[in-house]
């Protein structure tokens, strides 16, 4: 009878809660007994402290990181640059703000070297900082603002989720392709939409998918007919199958997408400054005279991944990519590019590691060279094929020792013309590149 009647009093103080004032502390022998705040108090007290700013810091997400990097060159055949050795940094620091379970916004800074003369950022797929210059101050630059909205009402059927995002934002396509494609610097402006879909749900077999469109602004002019956009689409599925002879459920990965670059090749769009043929991204795309490159790029692209855990309990991740330009302006250069790999490994916490191979083929004129990877080839990204390794091991939970070696050489000998001077042919080129990097996130 004693504990019934005890609940009950609990449950009237729990119905009066928020009514209930808190008691005084009691006094013995001189000395104060605290008594514990209620969670209604606390966040009267707290409101009155701060003056409400509790309510904006809710759902808001600081993230960032710095990155120390050693980088070695050792050029062969025609180079005509000597062998290099520099240092250099990657700073970038953000926040993302949730407003409710359907909207957030986020913006986030980034280091940056490579300026024009009329002072813009001259290289979207890097954020690195060379350091030197006579001790000179560095450029920041706005990495990301953007605005993504998940209405609730679009979860219908096996629809899971529905995504909107405009601005400058993170590439929606990295998912479903490699750096073949694209950067993973690189954070491409204008919108995009993603719709997630769930399919099957049984105990030894999942089905997810996804559909993603984007609308990016590549250049804007002034006058009639001098922009230039890209429109993409990509399809992915993603089945899981459990199977009883591994830690870890089977993993599928594929994604089928199309990039129309409409165009881009005219001059105003891959030249910088248009008085200054050297200001130029066509890095490797053929160029066929001063103001046009060969062709322009419509481009369909396949990856596939799959990753396995046997009872040793390191993922394997196999991967393949492949990519093929169809635009109608033919061109006598490689329109197609592939690469494959395998990773070992994964970085989630202290004493992790990763090991990644992979071996690229990139014609130079399957992608636009503006956009794919910085770090594969120094003259140009594209138009190159080659051996890439890299290990990475962590620390801490967030610091990592990561090492990186490329080696690259030119694929168009003899045949291919020179993207800052399109009356000279590039010879055969070799380059190694080494790097070591330190990474704090926070």
């Amino acid at each position: 009878g004693t504990i019934e009647k005890q609940g009950a009093k609990i449950r009237q103080l729990e119905i009066r809660g928020p009514e209930i004032q808190m008691a005084q502390p009691s006094q013995t022998q001189g000395e104060v007994t605290p008594v514990p705040m209620s969670d209604y108090e606390f966040n009267q007290r707290l409101d009155a402290a701060t003056g409400g700013a509790q309510k904006w810091l809710k759902d808001l997400k600081f993230s960032g990181d710095l990155r120390l990097r050693y980088e070695a060159f050792a050029n062969h055949g025609t180079f005509s640059d000597p062998d290099r050795n520099r240092f250099r940094f990657r700073l970038r620091y953000g926040f993302e703000k949730g407003f409710g379970d359907q909207m957030k916004v986020g913006f986030s800074l980034a280091s940056g070297e490579k300026v024009t003369n009329n002072g813009h950022n001259a290289d979207p797929t890097s954020t690195n900082q060379t350091m030197g210059n006579l001790e000179d101050f560095k450029n920041i630059w706005i990495e990301k603002a953007y605005a993504t909205y998940k209405p609730n009402w679009a979860e219908i059927g096996p629809i899971s989720g529905l995504e909107l995002t405009g601005g400058k934002f993170t590439n929606p396509f990295e998912k479903g392709s490699s750096d073949l494609i694209f950067d993973r610097d690189l954070k491409p402006e204008g919108a995009y939409e993603t719709a997630k879909f769930k399919l099957l749900d049984t105990e030894d077999f999942d089905l997810e998918s996804y559909f993603t469109a984007g609308q990016f602004i590549l250049q804007e002019g002034s006058t009639v007919g001098t922009d230039a956009e890209m429109y993409g689409f990509q399809l992915g599925i993603s089945p899981t199958v459990y199977v009883p002879w591994m830690d870890r459920p089977l993993n599928f990965f594929g994604a089928v997408s199309y990039y129309d670059y409409s165009d881009y090749e005219k001059s105003r769009s891959w030249r910088i400054d248009q008085n200054a043929i050297g200001q130029s991204l066509a890095n490797g795309n053929s160029v066929c005279s001063a103001t046009n490159l060969c062709t322009s790029y419509k481009v369909a692209d396949y990856y596939g991944e799959v990753t396995l855990t046997p009872y040793a309990g390191i993922p394997i991740t196999p991967f393949i990519d492949v990519a093929q330009n169809f635009d109608e302006k033919q061109s006598s250069f490689d329109r197609h590019a592939w690469t494959v790999g395998t990773k070992l490994g994964k970085q989630l916490k202290k004493g992790d590691w990763q090991f990644l191979y992979q071996y690229k083929w990139l014609g130079a004129d399957a992608t636009p060279g503006a956009f794919t990877d910085s770090d594969f080839g120094y003259r140009g990204y594209n138009g190159n094929k080659g051996n890439i390794f890299k290990l990475g091991y962590l620390l801490t939970d967030n610091l990592s020792l990561n090492a990186a070696a490329f080696y690259v050489r030119n694929l168009n000998i003899g045949g291919m013309l020179d993207a800052t001077a399109p009356t000279t042919l590039i010879k055969s080129e070799e380059q190694q590149r080494y790097q070591l990097d330190l990474v704090w996130k926070f």
